[in-house]
């Protein structure tokens, strides 16, 4: 291991343990790295710096969560990216700057870039084909600049963008291919004197980059002579990179961070005395340090893990982590024991989970955004409101969409009988309160805030062929799942079922009789977030007391063998193809946004939008 190598691990490890001034340190070095790939992403955002020190505050809070201290700066990245991501998807509808309307005052990045490394010609070219970009190839991109100028290896690459080194050499070769066809748009649009046709194609255009007008203007390119001509013969990408250094890190920018930092004064999330103490002590011993903390008893943890203990009486951890303890109280839980009988062990009360149900689709209660877990001890978890059993560690590698359903079908963990987890059941372990991951992570410890695979394929049938995924950054589930791509795994085991529920229409309501659910048939019209519980709340129908449904209720109305609408539309013949739908659940990784459903495709989004569609649920 080098020197450098050896520094960086013993900061990181210093910083973990409390060491004031190595998390600085920590910082001050990763934050250069940071402020360009943030820069390079997003551009002419003026939000880029709060995304850089959101960042850097997030590697803070959690910067006990790294295992290994060498890996340190492929997280930071991969924390960086989820932020960008995030980011770029509440800002999808905020108007982009023209190109000839960049004010002085707030000069993107690029700008910037043009300005302290001179970059002149070629480079400059390059620079202004970033604009044209789309969002996920401006963070490829972003990335790929500090490879190829030796700050970061394809392995950290890879690592920031969640797959392997072969995908994201895939990734980085369709940016590039991206990126050569908007250097012949900037080179195209900035010759004098312009080419007629060209002058012709781009009437009309407001002068901001799009897809559409990139591929407008592409085609007219590639099909004119003239244009095509001046186009040619580039000097290689890589070439015009390697010289470009980093950008400097604005003074006051870096103030702020260490600022934030400082007066943040935790680490992962928890005071950090408290932090370390329960790192120092198991478990067993955490409820005593609790004790002498807040004067009371109650038991520590995620809510509603069930630990298998070597005595007869397991404690029952009910009371959720958070930043400060509550002060006890009459509904304060405790830990209670009672020697009166024997009680049963997790794995004796388990064997009678969901006994009785019949073996069809979603046939559990939906679960809240919290689960009821009992940890078995033998590297499974059951869900005690669901009744499935799930692999408590991920799968050590990722896999392709194939190759995952072979992993859990070989599984041989407590016998086997494991399978991929359908959409509905990968999502009845996120924990919507919880972000970074958005998973218990009493139950499920070391979880990553990755994409997974479920075993359900989207209905679109075109290549490249697609599956359902789960983003457990904050829940996230989405549809684009390349199912030649590798995401992580996480198995279970459950009864078989018909995948399809079995709806009841009556009096306007759609009944589900699998997950017990009462649906409103019909939609309302758009409304703003502030309307959407008091809609429902006053909706008269049928007699019964309707609510607005969580995110969880939403997504198992989602038909995946449709589009255009993504569910029944013999049960819910209303619902438009297009549009959000409001629902109760909070994101915790975009707070104050709600959590919305758009039945175009059935994916989900935290963006903050202005009026989505209703759809109470009883």
């Amino acid at each position: 291991m080098s020197k450098r190598a050896t520094h960086d691990d013993d900061l990181v490890v210093a910083a973990q343990r409390g060491d004031r001034g190595a998390r600085e340190r920590v910082v001050r070095e990763h934050l250069p790295l940071v402020y360009n790939v943030v820069g390079r992403a997003l551009g002419a955002d003026a939000d880029a710096e709060d995304v850089v020190q959101e960042t850097m505050l997030q590697v803070v809070r959690h910067l006990e969560r790294l295992r290994r201290p060498d890996s340190v700066r492929a997280w930071i990245l991969a924390i960086a990216v989820q932020q960008i991501g995030a980011h770029q998807r509440r800002s999808e509808a905020a108007p982009m700057i023209p190109l000839d309307a960049v004010p002085e005052s707030g000069a993107e990045f690029e700008e910037v870039a043009l300005l302290r490394v001179r970059l002149s010609g070629e480079r400059r070219r390059v620079a202004e084909a970033v604009r044209w970009l789309d969002a996920d190839d401006r963070t490829v991109l972003a990335l790929w600049w500090q490879e190829t100028g030796g700050r970061l290896t394809r392995d950290e690459v890879a690592h920031a963008l969640e797959t392997t080194p072969a995908y994201a050499a895939v990734r980085i070769q369709r940016m590039r291919a991206q990126l050569d066809r908007s250097r012949s748009v900037v080179t195209a649009l900035g010759t004098e004197p312009r080419c007629p046709g060209l002058t012709e194609t781009v009437a009309g255009w407001d002068g901001v980059p799009s897809p559409l007008w990139r591929k407008r203007i592409d085609r007219h390119v590639r099909d004119c002579p003239a244009c095509l001509s001046t186009s040619r013969d580039g000097i290689a990408v890589e070439r015009l990179l390697v010289g470009a250094a980093l950008i400097p890190v604005p003074a006051a920018l870096t103030a702020a961070v260490i600022s934030r930092i400082a007066a943040s004064g935790t680490l992962g999330g928890r005071p950090r005395q408290l932090s370390q103490a329960l790192r120092a002590k198991p478990l067993a011993a955490g409820v005593s340090v609790l004790v002498a903390l807040v004067g009371g008893i109650f038991a520590y943890g995620r809510e509603g893990v069930e630990q298998e203990q070597p005595t007869a009486n397991p404690v029952v951890i009910a009371a959720r982590t958070t930043d400060a303890l509550p002060t006890p109280s009459a509904t304060t839980p405790s830990v209670t024991a009672t020697t009166s009988k024997p009680t049963p062990s997790p794995r004796e009360k388990a064997a009678t989970c969901g006994a009785g149900l019949a073996k069809i689709w979603a046939n559990w209660p939906v679960p809240t955004d919290k689960g009821s877990y009992t940890d078995l001890g033998d590297g499974t978890v059951r869900d005690r409101k669901t009744c499935l059993v799930w692999q408590k560690a991920i799968a050590p590698k990722s896999y392709t969409f194939t190759g995952a359903k072979s992993y859990c079908a070989g599984l041989t963990l407590d016998g086997g009988g494991w399978h991929l987890p359908s959409r509905v059941e990968l999502l009845s372990i996120a924990d919507y309160a919880e972000a970074n991951p958005a998973v218990n992570e009493k139950a499920f410890p070391d979880t990553p805030p990755r994409y997974f695979w479920t075993s359900s394929p989207w209905a679109v049938t075109k290549t490249p062929l697609r599956a359902w995924i789960v983003n457990f950054y904050e829940g996230l589930t989405s549809n684009a799942g390349d199912q030649t791509g590798e995401y992580s795994v996480r198995c279970v085991r459950s009864d078989g079922g018909s995948g399809r529920p079995s709806y009841q229409i009556r009096s306007g309501q759609v009944t589900d009789p699998a997950t017990g659910l009462t649906w409103q048939r019909g939609v309302s019209t758009p409304m703003a977030v502030g309307k959407a519980a008091a809609y429902c709340t006053g909706l008269d129908l049928g007699g019964r007391t309707w609510r607005l449904p969580t995110l969880k209720e939403l997504e198992t109305t989602v038909d995946e063998t449709r589009v255009s609408p993504a569910i029944d539309v013999k049960a819910f013949p209303a619902t438009p193809k297009t549009g959000a739908f409001w629902s109760a659940t909070t994101s915790a990784a975009h707070s104050p946004n709600r959590w919305l459903l758009t039945y175009n495709d059935g994916i989900t989004t935290a963006h903050e939008v202005d009026e989505a569609y209703v759809r109470c649920v009883s």
